[in-house]
């Protein structure tokens, strides 16, 4: 429950008190409750505004999963286009090795065309440059010498296309060669790229992973806060009920406790003002009053104060009164409110070991219970209000000097 909820709280508990011990007529009574049902009715109007906000945070939380989403989806088919890409990668890889074997095939082709010409060089060298005339001259016929002309002629041709072809082929073939190197370069820097985008993508998943999570725990707290605003009001609703039955009970026994404790009845708790006992001896590590977080910026308000002591000391009245509400509130744990008269209250959180009743009449330094940490994640204190009516007071203007 968050501090403006307590304040409620409390100041609704404070009225069903002033109920118990007031000499109000039945009209004004009447007319406290009609007020009073005003001020539930602003608690019900607040808890429609966190309802609205509860939407907003529904619909907040709903636009980063779309992103989430989006994002996962765009993550999925970059990673689809790289797996192509590699595929790719691979048959330009694969492309690459049989065009080098096959410039190694024409390679070697070239070579052996070279060698049998290298033979026929030696062979003409050792056998003179006049053996194919005498080859044309032997022959029996002119068919014969105009057949074995050509022939030679044709086969020296062949030789030198052949060897052509082949250089052509190798130069051709050399340039794919370059142009799929040429080309697999640049698949693999749009690999490289498309890996680095996908892992930036992951990363603002990430991102959107965690806004997503503080979005729902936003919606759980709003949630939280609704929930526990509603059953405040319930819970103040029969209270009002309960004890607005006792109140002339209440009233003439503590009158009567006052009067055999010898107490004036005239306005003790004001007259105390700057001389009220302390409830406890300890620091104050939060003041009352409206503060800033120095880091988050954020806007608190402390109804009270409080102040830091050890587990288990003990927690003293600061007056004498009658113990109206011993309960538990969520976030300020047990709770005990002490009526002292003419509209004055004082309210002690974070206890344990109430050794006080409801209804029992209380002298001042009697101790009602122990400091503990329930309710509190700072560690063992006690919180500590003053309230006059529905005004909430500053506790250190009305308690002891210390110094």
């Amino acid at each position: 429950m968050n501090q403006i909820t307590f304040s409620r709280y409390i100041s609704l508990i404070f009225f069903i008190s002033a109920l118990l011990i007031s000499t109000y007529s039945q009209e004004e009574i009447d007319k406290k409750i009609i007020y009073k049902s005003e001020e539930l009715q602003k608690i019900r109007n607040e808890i429609a505004n966190h309802k609205a906000q509860l939407e907003k945070a529904k619909s907040k939380e709903h636009t980063i999963l779309s992103k989430l989403e989006e994002t996962e989806r765009e993550i999925s088919l970059t990673s689809k286009l790289i797996n192509q890409l590699n595929r790719e990668q691979r048959q330009k890889e694969q492309q690459i090795e049989q065009t080098r074997q096959s410039i190694e095939r024409l390679s070697g082709n070239l070579e052996t065309l070279k060698k049998n010409f290298a033979r026929r060089l030696i062979h003409i060298y050792k056998q003179g440059d006049f053996n194919d005339w005498e080859l044309i001259l032997t022959s029996q016929s002119l068919n014969q010498a105009i057949y074995r002309y050509k022939y030679m002629r044709t086969i020296s041709e062949i030789d030198k296309k052949s060897a052509a072809n082949i250089r052509l082929n190798i130069t051709a073939i050399s340039g794919k060669k370059e142009q799929l190197i040429t080309e697999l370069e640049d698949q693999q820097n749009i690999i490289a790229e498309k890996t680095n985008h996908q892992r930036s993508m992951t990363t603002q998943n990430k991102q959107r992973d965690r806004q997503l999570k503080a979005a729902k725990q936003d919606r759980n707290n709003l949630l939280a806060q609704i929930k526990d605003e509603e059953k405040a009001a319930k819970e103040i609703l029969n209270l009002i009920g309960n004890l607005e039955k006792e109140r002339e009970t209440i009233q003439r026994e503590l009158e009567r406790q006052r009067q055999m404790a010898g107490v004036r009845t005239v306005n003790p708790f004001l007259d105390s003002r700057g001389n009220l006992s302390w409830p406890v001896t300890g620091q104050i590590v939060s003041k009352f009053g409206i503060h800033k977080h120095p880091i988050l910026k954020t806007i608190t308000e402390n109804s009270g104060i409080d102040i830091k002591v050890s587990k288990g000391t003990p927690v003293r009245a600061v007056l004498d009164g009658v113990v109206t509400t011993i309960t538990y509130i969520r976030g300020f744990g047990n709770t005990i409110i002490i009526d002292h008269g003419s509209g004055f209250y004082t309210v002690y959180s974070h206890i344990d070991n109430v050794t006080v009743f409801e209804k029992e009449y209380i002298t001042r330094n009697t101790i009602i219970a122990e400091v503990s940490d329930s309710g509190t994640l700072s560690g063992a204190l006690l919180h500590f209000e003053i309230w006059s009516n529905r005004t909430k007071l500053n506790p250190e203007e009305w308690l002891a000097n210390r110094s």
